[in-house]
């Protein structure tokens, strides 16, 4: 092993500025680096290294904090938690199981257990959380469900249900009116079914495209769907239809995508257009 270093000083209890090390080294004790530590092999520290505030130790086990204050009240007890950026994890004391990424990720749990938050600031709704998970930018991460978007554009799913929430209170909404758009929307789409191209058949501004490659895109089967052109096609021919309505959209790269749950509310309105005109049918 050798060692290189700038300024510092030798001893039972050594102080460096710049060290670096090629080779192994081992610690038995307690280490504190303020500067740059460099390091061309294995480090190997028993007992505690404090690297400037940017990686601490907790009094529970098995927890791995990293950032400013991350983690910083976690107590015995609390044990098997990450917390990764400044201030994430900040208020778990004996909360267990849990994962928090990201600037002030998780900040509110302090007793929770198995919650997995990645985002800046990005919390759980309850001190006591347990199994709430979220994906994205300042979000309130229910127990129990699964969380994606940012801030108040978000939505959520219960965990062991397939189907994906949005706020839809009234009291966040104006301008409310009957909506008109239904069978004869519905009549003019046109479902297919359709197999996928592989990747090298897809057009080159696809983030998908790779040259020569023979993978499918996808899957292999036989599907049923939309196709998108077909969809916008209809959207732009209906005047029915609001600006709002998301069951077409395209993307960076020039591709076109379908969001079929966007159908749901103008499929319960020709159900019901084809209700009164059974009913009417029947006398």
């Amino acid at each position: 092993m050798s060692i290189k270093q700038n300024g510092g000083v030798f001893g039972r209890n050594p102080t460096f500025n710049d060290v670096t090390i090629e080779g192994q080294l081992t610690f038995d004790g307690d280490i504190d680096i303020n500067s740059d530590l460099k390091i061309d092999g294995n480090l190997d520290v028993i007992g505690i290294a404090t690297m400037g505030g940017i990686v601490s130790t907790t009094l529970g086990t098995s927890n791995f904090v990293a950032g400013v204050n991350a983690g910083n009240s976690i107590v015995s007890g609390g044990n098997s938690n990450t917390c990764l950026g400044d201030e994430a994890g900040t208020a778990i004391n004996t909360g267990d199981n849990n994962v928090f990424v990201g600037y002030q990720t998780g900040n509110s749990i302090n007793t929770g257990l198995f919650n997995v938050i990645v985002g800046s600031q990005s919390n759980s709704t309850a001190v006591d959380s347990q199994k709430a998970q979220g994906f994205g930018f300042n979000l309130n991460c229910a127990a129990g469900y699964t969380t994606i978007g940012s801030g108040s554009d978000d939505i959520r799913a219960a965990h062991g249900n397939v189907t994906w929430a949005t706020v839809s209170d009234e009291r966040y909404k104006k301008d409310i009116a009957d909506s008109t758009a239904g069978l004869a929307f519905i009549n003019a789409l046109q479902p297919r079914t359709f197999k996928y191209k592989t990747l090298g058949e897809l057009p080159e501004a696809f983030s998908s495209y790779k040259a020569d490659s023979s993978e499918v895109f996808k899957n292999s089967d036989t599907n049923h769907g939309f196709i998108a052109q077909e969809i916008k096609a209809a959207i732009d021919a209906d005047s029915s239809i609001a600006d709002g309505f998301r069951l077409w959209d395209d993307r960076d790269d020039g591709s076109q995508e379908v969001a079929e749950a966007a159908l749901i509310p103008i499929l319960v309105k020709a159900i019901q257009e084809l209700t009164a005109r059974i009913k009417t049918l029947e006398g």
